[in-house]
């Protein structure tokens, strides 16, 4: 009876600790970004509405969003952040080398990339699906009647192994030319070496917007795999592994309890929500335990809108894209998005 006790009274003081009492260990990578001045974001090397650059070099999109949003954060600036444009293949090795912070870019999360390469992915930003852009005029509408077609993909990508084991589970024969690079995969299709180019519907989307002649093209609506993507850091410095993830999930948060970039400081100062007063630091410390300012999220959410409104610039309605938000809807309008509370 008395172990109980003990027990007990040990659990109770365990959860009853101040703020901050059992935090994390300091991160190297969040102390190497404050001393160079800039957040480091590898990105794509061009993808329409996740990561792209203007003739003038200003990159935009839902990926570049959430880089800003990050910068936002740590300095309270979102234009202290560069890009590095990178491939299916350069990735890792980038990420890996310490040369950027995190990737964001449409990167899809798998078992063995995260058992294997030394990577963690910290949440997810876009529930993508992999399907075919077709030329219009060869009236295919389902990946089951590209039988007997070649396929152009990008080597090196999980869209590369699941196009060839959707097809041979189904004993359909296809032939699948892979390219070192997206924009040669895209580029091979449209001169009329493949019938098909395979990619994520949101990254086919921006790809067709690249081709000579958009509308000649359409993306089909059926979908062979379900692909979560989402940021991605280093092993080994759990502190910025946080840092990232509840950055993007204070986005989620916002959206989901009406918090926006129009009504974040009324917000701060005049909610009576727990849960709001404590993303925006009007109560608690939550940004102090990461090693950021209690402000931390009205900086994000100023530069960068909630992830609703990041989506909709970017990919959504109000983009040239025009994506539907479907899965990547709020948990609450029938979509997938929700985020653990910040509590």
């Amino acid at each position: 009876m008395k172990t109980r006790v003990r027990f007990a009274a040990a659990f109770v003081a365990a959860m009853t600790l101040p703020a901050g009492a059992q935090s994390l260990a300091p991160s190297p990578t969040l102390d190497a970004v404050r001393a160079r001045g800039h957040l480091e974001c590898g990105v794509h090397i061009g993808l329409p509405g996740f990561s792209f650059a203007n003739d003038r070099g200003e990159w935009a999109g839902l990926d570049v969003d959430f880089c800003r949003g990050l910068a936002a954060a740590i300095f309270g600036d979102p234009t202290k952040v560069r890009y590095t444009p990178t491939t299916v293949q350069q990735r890792w090795a980038v990420l890996q080398s310490g040369q950027v912070d995190l990737l964001s870019r449409n990167t899809t999360i798998t078992f063995s990339r995260n058992a294997t390469l030394g990577v963690n992915f910290v949440g997810i930003n876009f529930y993508e699906g992999q399907t075919f852009i077709v030329r219009r005029a060869a009236r295919v509408t389902k990946p089951a009647e590209l039988d007997g077609a070649t396929v152009c993909v990008a080597a090196g990508s999980t869209e590369e192994r699941q196009a060839a084991d959707w097809f041979a589970e189904r004993n359909l024969k296809v032939t699948i030319i892979n390219f070192q690079r997206n924009d040669d995969a895209i580029s091979a299709y449209d001169s009329g070496r493949c019938d098909a180019y395979t990619a994520g519907v949101g990254a086919l989307a921006g790809q067709r917007a690249k081709l000579r002649a958009p509308n000649d093209h359409v993306v089909m609506t059926e979908l062979i795999s379900n692909d979560p993507q989402g940021p991605v850091t280093r092993w080994g410095d759990e502190r910025w592994q946080a840092i990232v993830r509840w950055t993007l999930n204070g986005m989620i948060a916002a959206e989901n309890l009406g918090v926006t970039s129009a009504n974040v400081d009324q917000m701060r100062t005049t909610s009576r929500n727990a849960e709001i007063r404590r993303l925006l630091g009007a109560d608690g410390n939550f940004g102090q335990m990461l090693g950021l300012g209690n402000d931390w999220m009205v900086n994000v959410i100023k530069a960068v809108g909630n992830y609703g409104e990041s989506y909709e610039r970017t990919v959504g309605r109000g983009s040239a894209l025009g994506l539907e938000r479907g899965v990547n809807q709020l948990w609450t309008k029938g979509g997938l998005l929700f985020t653990p509370p910040f509590q």
